[in-house]
């Protein structure tokens, strides 16, 4: 009994946050959509309203975790050549997956709501879960991206990975609305946007002209 009241506030705050927004939904509304008994089970399984946050994400993406993990480990053990594109289609093809189903497009919407409340880094909420597919990713792209340094690459993988936060929560659109393509080209598509991303040439730096003007 005591779990079945943890998952429903974790399922509940779930729901709620994707349609409210992180700031919009208070412990009464959740607890009460969980059917607990009084607001004190909230705290009692979690702490707060930020420890729940937090585990309304692990939830989900420890699953994604594995699943994106077992695809990549595939793709590494192909000898023929793999190019940026597919470690890419590998990578973010779990989250889109997930968008099929009702609790994966919540879970997008979501996870757009987390990336853009100040309060929380979900590079350090993937770090506490642990993210070995993501290590594996970016050695992958590394190695096939060797012509851009190291520290502009860091900061595109950062950024690509807030960009497939937006491409999935943007497909869960999609197939609400009944106009999503095939899981196939979405999935593909995504993957050649982030591979232009991460791939682009660094813009040069310009020189300031030392010469004076009398």
């Amino acid at each position: 009994m005591m779990q079945d009241t943890k998952s429903a506030l974790v399922r509940a705050a779930e729901r709620l946050f994707a349609e409210k927004g992180l700031g919009g939904v208070s412990v009464k509304e959740i607890t009460r959509a969980a059917g607990a008994r009084n607001e004190s089970a909230l705290h009692y399984h979690f702490g707060g309203l930020d420890a729940l946050i937090k585990e309304v994400f692990a939830s989900r993406y420890r699953d994604i975790e594995q699943v994106r993990f077992a695809r990549l480990v595939e793709l590494s053990a192909d000898k023929k050549g793999v190019g940026i594109e597919a470690v890419l289609e590998a990578s973010i093809a779990p989250f889109m997956a997930a968008c099929l189903r009702e609790d994966g497009r919540l879970y997008a919407r979501f996870c757009m709501q987390l990336a853009t409340d100040p309060r929380f880094d979900i590079a350090d909420l993937i770090g506490d879960i642990g993210m070995p597919s993501l290590e594996m990713m970016r050695s992958l792209v590394i190695d096939r991206l060797r012509g851009i340094p190291n520290r502009v690459l860091a900061t595109r993988m950062r950024r690509a990975f807030l960009i497939s936060l937006v491409q999935a929560a943007d497909y869960a659109r999609q197939i609400e609305r009944g106009s999503a393509p095939p899981i196939e080209e979405a999935t593909r598509e995504a993957a050649a946007t982030l591979a232009g991303f991460l791939s682009a040439k660094p813009p040069t730096k310009k020189v300031r002209s030392t010469r004076k003007t009398s």
